[in-house]
Parts: C-alpha cells; structure tokens; sequence
C-alpha cells in the first residue's frame, strides 16, 4: 500500500501545464533538490521508543543521498518502506512552490521523521481502533505549507519534539498534544496563528521550549499552561499583543524574557510587572 502520495504541478508563463505538455513543447521539467538521510533497522522486536535510544549498528543501514530530480523522481524516493525504518529526514533547499505533496505516517514505526521543504500540503497518521503510536518522538516539519494539524496527532503518545514552524497554522489547541507529556519542545513560529488555547487537560510538566513568534496573534491566555519548566519562550513579532493573561514570574520562573527587541505593542505597565 502506498503511504506518500507526491504530486507536482510545473508553471510556466501564466499557466499551468502538465508533464505530457511539457515534454510536447520541448520544455525541460522542473528539477527539485533533495537531501535525505534514512536508517533502516531491521530488528523490529522492540515496541516502545525510550529516552536515549539508538540504532543498534548491527541491525541497522543507513543511507544518504543528496541530488536532483522531479517530482515524480522524489515521489519514487520518498515511498520509503515505513516497516523497517526509524529514521527518515528530507530536506531540499529549492523553491518548491510548485510541490504538492501528501504524506501519511504509518503507526509504531519510525523514531524520528523530517520533512523540511517537501511541498507538504496534508500529513496524517492512520490508525486503527483505539491504538497509540509510543515511537514517534521528534515530528519536524517546517517550511511546507501545512494549514492544520495532522489527523492522529492525539495518540502520539512520545513526542520530545513538535516543528510545525513555517507553515500555515491558523489555530493551535494544546489539547490536542496533551497526552504527549513528555514534550520537551513546541516550535510554531512564522505561522498565521491567531489562536493558542489549552485547558486543564493539557498538561505538559517537560515542556522547556515554546516559540510562538512571528504570529498575528492579538490576545494570549497562560492561564491554563502547566508548564513548570519552561525555559525559553518566544512570542515577539506579534505586534497586536499588548499582554498573556495569567503571566506572572512565580509561575514562570525559569524564563528570563519574550520579548526582548521590544517587537510587540505591549501595555507597559503589565509589561513592568511580569519583567
């Protein structure tokens, strides 16, 4: 069964033509760079990702490309067989904008995966029944241009960390990642977010790094974040923020600023009070 769907669409002038045309007319097709590292372990006994946790070197074979090629060539290396990989990270510094990609993520079975300018237009996890995926702990997919959170994202059970930068967000619910309470990091910058809500369910005691920044969000509530180890928070360039509802530093300890270059249009005298 396939799991990645890619699909390209080439412009030229105005309008839109196909592969076939494009061959017609004589036109070359577009070229797409790619990088890839991929490792493949083929010892599948164990069931649940844990801190530390490394390919074993006797079991495992990576391979790294890097080149060129069309996007029915990057589709072809980018059916990777998800049963026997735990590792999979693609990146292309082309102007992909032309990229229209699919990717559904098999559970329970890759460690890490990134996606980083791929053309990503919808990402989903399928599963079945009442399933958890306890193996997934880094999902990183910025730079596509992905306008909501995947299908299944509830049930990824050990998420370390969570790159959705550069895309098109237009809402986050912490809810939805709550039962990943092991995150460490949630990295949502260079969004169109203009809403981050969480209730007391979501609950995330590792959580260290949050950047919202580079959003266009106008109010911010931290009322109900539980997040008692949060280091590193950035929300500058949100120039309608004037105030976080909730902030104070008893419960915020261990972050020193978010907002240093002065980037926002914040009420200064809350500003002075939770300095």
């Amino acid at each position: 069964m396939r799991s990645v769907w890619f699909f390209g669409a080439l412009v030229f002038g105005v309008g839109l033509c196909s592969v076939g045309s494009a061959a017609k007319s004589g036109a070359p097709e577009v070229l797409y760079h790619y990088d890839y590292s991929r490792i493949q372990e083929t010892d599948q006994a164990w069931e649940c990702w844990k801190e530390g946790y490394r390919p074993s070197k006797v079991t495992s074979k990576k391979v790294h490309e890097t080149g060129n090629g069309t996007a029915a060539e990057i589709e072809r290396l980018l059916r990777f067989d998800q049963s026997t990989t735990v590792l999979f990270m693609y990146s292309s510094n082309s102007d992909n904008v032309n990229l229209r990609t699919k990717f559904t993520i098999q559970p329970n079975r890759l460690v890490r995966l990134s996606l980083d300018n791929a053309g990503l237009e919808r990402l989903q996890v399928t599963f079945a029944g009442y399933e958890n995926d306890c193996r997934l702990a880094d999902l990183s997919v910025p730079r596509n241009r992905l306008t909501d959170l995947p299908e299944g994202i509830e049930r990824l059970t050990s998420l370390r960390k969570l790159d959705f930068s550069y895309n098109q967000l237009k809402q986050f619910d912490l809810d939805r990642i709550g039962i990943a309470d092991g995150l460490k990091q949630l990295l949502l910058s260079h969004n169109r977010l203009e809403s981050f809500v969480a209730s007391p369910r979501a609950i995330l005691f590792s959580l260290h790094t949050l950047d919202l920044s580079n959003n266009r969000l106008r109010t911010l509530d931290s009322t109900l974040w539980t997040m008692p180890h949060l280091e590193t928070f950035h929300v500058d360039h949100n120039r309608h923020l004037t105030t976080i509802g909730g902030w104070k530093k008893a419960r915020f300890p261990l972050v020193k600023g978010f907002d240093p270059a002065g980037t926002n249009n914040w009420n200064q005298t809350w500003l002075k009070s939770v300095q």
